[in-house]
């Protein structure tokens, strides 16, 4: 893979910066969103779109092995996709919480979640006076940017998560002397990131983009409740780019015993459950014709239709899909019966999305009207008929309210 020396012809992929320990080895690298052309950020910024942008490039556009420096490699998660499905390898990624994520319930459940499926977890900008934030039994590190404190107050706040967490790795950031590196390790903290070590690198690659319709038939294929490994193969084989991809996401995890050189070798690893969470990232990022809200509100919307089948798992991913290709007409700018009638979807999936009719159908109607506020013209009888009440919309409602606000503050410049 090409490194930051090499050409400027291949793309942007990351930037990435090293992580460093007490020895000042190379303890893990961060990985940075850039844009592909190497110019200045956006001024309007999707943290969405950036994040599912760097894990995309990192784990299926890249040799992580020669990325990664066999290190682990931090990336920056907003709210959204923190509550994604991640089709990555635990051993490789650690999760980056900004800490002015709302650590609500539902986020701490999901923490809780990734640790036991054995992700690292540091929180970033930790703020003075906050020793009991609730999500600091929950993570692995803790990053402190030096610059924020002086040095009396930093020395404090190092002790007082000693002494209250005593699991933490305390990470120094931002440091861009040798006075402020000092003055870190006097303090006690473990690891060490900023300027004065290391810049930020650009790493550069050719890129291979998938196609966007042989993706969405992916995920309509891995709809079906009796789909088998031979469909999933023959749905990925139908567009090159793709099977490179997911070969590449395979090859990028360390529990692999070889290379894995076949797509039906490929198919068999990773399993229908990741299959579908790496379709669903590159079908929400791939979208650089269309304007940023738009795969936010895509997402959003079929967060909403699981969350209100959430009682009945087959149920509500078929509702999630239904959600999530109900936009497909923005997308594409084509009638949305000429795209569904090309994709291999479950026939009440199909329903719901040209008449609303059915279980899937009325749920996608009720997240359609919960959006405008329409109660009114919520499908109350039909919901009845599936066991869903008016409080458990109600509590639907009140978890996407929240989750779009998330949505909303992270795409925010």
């Amino acid at each position: 893979m090409p490194n930051a020396s090499e050409s400027q012809a291949a793309s942007v992929l990351f930037a990435r910066q090293p992580i460093f320990d007490a020895s000042l080895e190379v303890f893990a690298f961060e990985l940075l969103f850039r844009p592909t052309d190497g110019g200045p950020m956006p001024m309007s910024f999707d943290g969405n779109r950036a994040t599912s942008t760097v894990l995309l490039n990192a784990f299926t556009q890249s040799d992580l092995e020669t990325v990664s420096q066999g290190k682990p490699l931090f990336v920056n998660f907003t709210a959204a996709t923190l509550l994604d499905d991640l089709p990555f390898d635990p051993a490789c990624l650690v999760i980056e919480l900004l800490e002015d994520i709302p650590f609500d319930d539902t986020i701490r459940d999901r923490l809780a979640l990734l640790r036991q499926q054995g992700f690292m977890i540091a929180l970033d900008d930790y703020a003075e006076g906050n020793i009991e934030h609730p999500c600091l039994p929950l993570v692995d590190i803790v990053k402190l940017e030096y610059p924020y404190y002086c040095d009396e107050s930093f020395e404090r706040i190092v002790r007082q998560l000693r002494q209250r967490y005593p699991h933490l790795k305390i990470l120094a950031e931002k440091l861009e002397t040798a006075a402020e590196l000092s003055c870190c390790q006097r303090a006690g903290c473990d690891l060490f990131q900023g300027y004065f070590l290391a810049r930020p690198q650009l790493v550069h690659g050719n890129t291979v983009a998938a196609d966007r319709i042989a993706i969405l038939e992916l995920i309509a294929t891995l709809s079906k409740p009796d789909v088998s490994a031979d469909d999933i193969f023959a749905a990925i084989e139908r567009d090159p780019a793709l099977g490179v991809r997911l070969l590449r996401l395979v090859n990028n995890t360390k529990q692999r015993q070889a290379d894995v050189t076949s797509l039906e070798q490929a198919v068999a690893l990773v399993g229908p459950q990741r299959i579908r969470s790496l379709a669903t990232l590159l079908a929400l990022s791939e979208v650089e014709d269309k304007p940023a809200s738009l795969p936010q509100s895509a997402l959003a919307r079929a967060c909403l239709c699981r969350e209100l089948a959430a009682s009945e798992p087959a149920l509500a991913e078929k509702a999630f899909i239904s959600g999530l290709f109900s936009y497909l007409e923005a997308f594409f700018d084509r009638p949305l019966v000429e795209l569904v009638e090309s994709l291999p979807l479950h026939a009440s999936i199909t329903t719901a999305l040209l008449t609303r009719a059915g279980p899937v159908g009325a749920l996608l109607e009720t997240a359609i009207q919960l959006e405008s506020e329409s109660w009114n013209e919520i499908p109350w009888p039909r919901l009845e008929l599936i066991g869903i009440q008016v409080e458990d919309v109600r509590a639907a409602d009140r978890r996407a309210r929240q989750a779009v606000r998330e949505l909303q503050a992270n795409a925010a410049p």
